[in-house]
């Protein structure tokens, strides 16, 4: 009698075993439909098929056809640097000279703060905070449209905040 206990017990052992294994499947596959319908979905808005290629060829709107990006050529200390991006491209055409040369000379030559610091007769301190403010004009330019669209004025901060 005690043996045919030992055995029930042994057989309630392996039978939850099995619905907690079961159990945890089920999440496991529950999870990854889930995510498989979530990256149909992020396709669907994010990507176009091939099929739809044909069709967007038929469509005169220039922004949905491809066409050769235009190459911005800038110099800077007789280097010649292309920008093959034409937003980017654009929006760097607009920037003052001096403005331009931090952003290629940090960006596209790859200079240390040290580097460029020197070149510009100022400290490295002062030139994150001119860079700092170079980047936040740019990505306003690229928000705003550049030279494609209306560019927003922006009125400039005239109080100091301080920190005490």
């Amino acid at each position: 009698m005690l043996n045919k206990k030992v055995q029930t017990w042994d057989e309630h052992w392996r039978k939850h075993k099995q619905h907690t294994f079961d159990t945890f499947c089920k999440k496991i596959i529950k999870n990854e439909l889930f995510n498989f319908y979530t990256e149909i979905n992020r396709r669907k808005l994010n990507e176009v098929s091939i099929d739809q290629m044909q069709f967007l060829n038929y469509i005169s709107d220039p922004r949905l056809i491809y066409d050769a990006p235009k190459e911005f050529v800038f110099m800077v200390n007789e280097t010649e640097i292309v920008v093959k991006d034409e937003q980017l491209g654009e929006a760097l055409n607009l920037l003052s000279e001096d403005k331009r040369n931090i952003v290629l000379l940090a960006y596209f030559l790859n200079l240390s703060d040290v580097e460029i610091a020197t070149k510009l007769g100022t400290s490295t301190r002062r030139l994150n905070r001119i860079r700092h403010k170079i980047l936040v004009e740019l990505k306003d330019i690229i928000k705003d449209g550049g030279s494609l669209g209306e560019r927003k004025t922006h009125k400039t901060r005239t109080t100091r905040i301080r920190d005490y």
